[in-house]
């Protein structure tokens, strides 16, 4: 019988402090805390009970998420020293289960893939821009590091006049030029490198104004687009002439 009560009293002695220790790792009955050491690995806590869980591959433990742990690394400072990840787990679309990534080399930084639990789904960016991985966004090309903005746009801009101290400081530092393929397209050369900017549908760039302008002040467009936005500007003139019916 004295066995069999020290046995019991040892057993509710290891409960009582494996609970303890367990509690220890929860700062609250319910939540998230991380796991020291590790930026994609984080301890769950569900009334007072923790259980240590990792995130998804390509994802890390976002301690300041108030919904569902695990977020992008973009979105996560991750300060634990040494911090060791899990082995990625590839698939033939992706390097990683879930992530953004840009696809295409230097000249061709339009596309990026987002990957969700191992597929792969592609996206374009609007048309002249480019998929920063800094900032998971579509930007303008010149601010992407790894992209060639004139390879991808197609348009290289011309030196800058050489300054001169006689006329002073350059009035601007950005030019502007029109595309030689399209008058509802231009392209503004910042600091050497161009953007690609374009107009309405009845619109073109007038080289006068440095600015879209309506497409009759521009002589220069073809037929085709000048039909094209007068069936625009038609179209849009009878909608406005049915609300105002309407009220």
């Amino acid at each position: 019988m004295a066995k069999i009560i020290i046995s019991a009293f040892l057993c509710l002695a290891m409960f009582g402090s494996l609970a303890q220790a367990a509690a220890g790792a929860c700062r609250e009955a319910n939540g998230t805390a991380p796991v020291a050491g590790s930026c994609d690995a984080y301890i769950e806590c569900k009334n007072g009970v923790a259980e240590e869980k990792l995130c998804p591959d390509g994802l890390l433990y976002n301690e300041k998420s108030t919904g569902y742990p695990c977020s992008y690394p973009i979105d996560v400072e991750c300060t634990q020293p040494q911090a060791r990840l899990q082995a990625a787990q590839p698939t033939d679309e992706c390097p990683h289960q879930f992530g953004y990534y840009r696809m295409g080399d230097a000249s061709h930084c339009g596309q990026f893939m987002n990957c969700a639990a191992g597929r792969g789904f592609v996206f374009d960016c609007p048309e002249g821009l480019a998929w920063n991985p800094a900032t998971y966004k579509c930007d303008w090309p010149d601010q992407v590091e790894d992209c060639d903005a004139e390879a991808f746009l197609g348009f290289r801009c011309p030196p800058l006049a050489p300054k001169s101290d006689l006329l002073g400081e350059q009035e601007q530092d950005y030019t502007f030029h029109p595309s030689q393929e399209n008058c509802q397209v231009y392209f503004i050369c910042i600091e050497g490198r161009p953007r690609r900017i374009g107009c309405g549908e009845d619109q073109a760039f007038n080289q006068e104004l440095n600015q879209c302008d309506d497409i009759d002040n521009v002589p220069n467009c073809s037929s085709d687009i000048r039909a094209k936005g007068a069936e625009i500007k038609a179209a849009r003139a009878s909608a406005a002439a049915g609300r105002r019916k309407l009220n």
